[in-house]
């Protein structure tokens, strides 16, 4: 399914490039890698902390000559463990989650330099925008199962006894911000090293977001409650602690974000005619200028 989604996207954005690249000012990008986590299950932020391998096909349209507005689908996995934290409370909590993740993301960015002038070969810029995300956590049981953990309602989610702790959507809205540098390679081919930050409105990318529900509720209403407690509550697997009172936090100290660092390319759409000339091929109609004239001709920053 995910090869399949991955190659319908591409063909998407290929022709919806190739047919938009005769009158728009478009640009088509590519990239990989690492996406790092930070929620209730890490202590503080890292740069590069359980990370996983991500990918991302976008549009970029020239707004103005330093204004971009921007379009992004991402494919990640998000992950993290408690036995890799220092602090003895994380540790003795022992829970861990796994998730596939895929965003959408609409926004736009500013480019500090102006490229298109020809008078820099290279911009930092920054952007925002507004996003959607899916997600669906899993991790495997003490015998070895992978369980997807919504469905077990490890805080109490759907039981009778805590109407007010609803299941949570696997979809999200998120607040991505992102910045980066762009490097000139050739006339239409750029080069780019980017951080985006995705700070999304849910608590629950790693199941984990409110108090220790009763365990006796779990054993009187929970559709599998052996189960149930054994994902709700894991420090019994490296402790001989009981398990926690109601009151006792299982998370839920802040809404959970994540991140990518990435490299890729951008190729502009913008100065190729399709269907010009006698043989219906493709021709060049732009010229950008050369890296001593980028450089010997300093423009406005801003």
């Amino acid at each position: 399914m995910k090869r399949i989604s991955c190659s319908f996207l591409f063909i998407l954005f290929g022709c919806f490039g190739h047919v938009w690249a005769q009158t728009a000012p478009l640009s088509f990008r590519a990239a990989v890698g690492v996406a790092t986590y930070f929620g209730d299950l890490t202590e503080k932020p890292k740069l590069f902390n359980q990370s996983s391998p991500s990918f991302s096909l976008g549009l970029n349209y020239d707004i103005t000559e330093q204004i971009k507005g921007r379009l992004d689908f991402s494919l990640m996995k998000l992950k993290s463990d408690d036995r890799f934290n220092t602090r003895q409370d994380f540790v003795n909590r022992n829970l861990n989650f796994t998730t596939s993740l895929w965003d959408l993301q609409l926004g736009v960015e500013y480019e500090f330099l102006n490229m298109t002038s020809n008078d820099y070969i290279f911009t930092p810029y920054l952007g925002i925008g507004l996003g959607i995300l899916h997600y669906n956590p899993w991790t495997y049981d003490r015998t070895g199962v992978k369980r997807y953990l919504r469905e077990f309602g490890t805080e109490g989610q759907g039981l009778p006894s805590y109407p007010e702790r609803k299941v949570y959507s696997k979809f999200a809205m998120s607040l991505p911000i992102n910045f980066g540098i762009k490097v000139a390679i050739k006339e239409n081919v750029r080069f780019f090293l980017e951080i985006n930050l995705r700070n999304t409105f849910t608590d629950y990318l790693d199941d984990v977001g409110n108090a220790y529900p009763d365990r006796d509720i779990i054993l009187n209403e929970a559709n599998d409650p052996t189960t149930t407690i054994g994902l709700t509550y894991r420090g019994d697997e490296v402790s001989t602690q009981p398990y926690p009172g109601v009151k006792i936090q299982r998370g839920g100290y802040t809404k959970d974000f994540y991140y990518t660092t990435s490299i890729g390319f951008i190729f502009n759409l913008n100065n190729l005619e399709i269907g010009g000339g006698g043989n219906g091929g493709s021709k060049r109609t732009g010229k950008v200028g050369s890296r001593s004239s980028r450089l010997k001709n300093p423009g406005r920053v801003f």
